[in-house]
């Protein structure tokens, strides 16, 4: 059995969006034809593909497993067309998908994008919102361009975008030094507002547990959009980056604090797959946003 290779971009189109609607936008065609095109490859590959959710078009098993095969190739397929042509990003119209957590949207995302509208003002980008477990995956099969981590992450592809981060204290104003390292007591006493593992921030978690201290935890959330006004309104205390704590103390009359502990300081990397994304519009992108994001005197 062979597929149209149309067939299978739009396969890709409807497993991305989730929608017949959006993939047929994406793909400059009606939704009849999407339409169409999804009735044949159920009838090829005998087998429903995608079942309506509360989500939108939810894939099968069989579609997941497809999916990561068809990508792989499609991406194969573009490379070796594209091998003998230099890739103008002037005249792209791609979509590139970047991994990030919500501190990286915070820190980086204008700095992408005021340089992605400048040089590829055709070009969009799709922000993939971090699952750690799912990185390496999700580069090995193309599903994602590049990811932003600090969490290392055993792939072929990286570059250090910010050296030597450390987590530190953040809590309501108070008459401590700046960058004083808060008493355990007081560290203890205060109500928690912890992160969700999963959002790639587990080193925190692990390094509490390390101490085998008990703490009150009276809020676990999934990013940290809302995080300075709880601090400040319901005098909590949360641990994140130094770097995004400077950059909330700069609009909200938060004190940082150092932790009662020792922690290693970290580095905030790129990472890509080196198979998948070394050529073409993938490599011109990364490129992009480490020149972007690369502190001055910063090896890659």
């Amino acid at each position: 059995m062979s597929l149209d290779l149309n067939l299978i971009r739009t396969f890709l189109s409807i497993y991305d969006h989730r929608s017949v609607t959006r993939a047929a936008q994406d793909l400059s065609l009606t939704q009849p034809t999407v339409s169409h095109a999804l009735g044949r490859l159920r009838r090829a590959l005998h087998d429903p593909l995608f079942v309506r959710g509360p989500a939108g078009y939810e894939p099968t098993v069989r579609a997941s497993e497809l999916a990561a095969v068809f990508r792989k190739s499609v991406l194969a397929v573009d490379e070796a067309v594209d091998a003998d042509r230099v890739f103008d990003p002037s005249q792209t119209s791609r979509t590139f998908r970047l991994c990030l957590t919500d501190i990286g949207e915070n820190a980086f995302l204008p700095r992408i994008m005021k340089q992605l509208v400048v040089q590829a003002p055709g070009a969009s980008l799709e922000v993939v919102p971090m699952q750690i477990s799912q990185v390496q995956s999700w580069l090995a099969h193309g599903e994602i361009d590049g990811a932003i981590a600090s969490v290392p992450l055993e792939v072929s592809g990286r570059r250090t975008i910010v050296a030597d981060d450390r987590y530190v204290c953040v809590l309501p104003q108070d008459a401590a030094a700046p960058e004083s390292r808060i008493a355990w007591k007081d560290f203890l006493a205060l109500k928690h507002v912890a992160m969700d593992p999963a959002a790639g921030h587990d080193q925190v978690e692990q390094a509490i547990r390390a101490q085998q201290v008990d703490r009150t935890i009276a809020l676990r959330v999934p990013h940290f959009t809302a995080l300075a006004e709880v601090v400040v309104g319901c005098g909590m205390v949360a641990i994140l980056p130094r770097q995004m704590a400077t950059r909330m103390a700069e609009r909200w009359p938060v004190a940082i604090r150092g932790l009662p502990f020792d922690m290693p300081q970290f580095e905030v990397t790129l990472y890509w797959d080196a198979a998948v994304s070394s050529t073409g519009a993938a490599a011109w992108f990364l490129d992009l946003v480490a020149e972007a994001l690369v502190e001055p005197g910063t090896e890659p």
